[in-house]
């Protein structure tokens, strides 16, 4: 429902569209790796990977236009 109405508003256009598509395989990548690894990782390791993956992540916030 809420997708019609954003539609219907013209707040989902084309160009919104297209970013969508082309971040949905990614998407699917992160889900798959994520199932791929469910309780295989334990607390610690976990909290390494999350701490390591931040600080490439979190620049991009900062850029322009993203």
């Amino acid at each position: 429902m809420t997708l019609a109405v954003l539609g219907g508003t013209g707040r989902i256009t084309g160009e919104v569209a297209g970013w969508f598509l082309l971040g949905l395989p990614a998407i699917a990548a992160g889900t798959l790796l994520g199932w791929a690894l469910d309780g295989k990782l334990d607390e610690a390791r976990f909290r390494t990977v999350v701490l390591l993956l931040l600080p490439a992540s979190g620049p991009s916030l900062l850029l322009p236009g993203t």
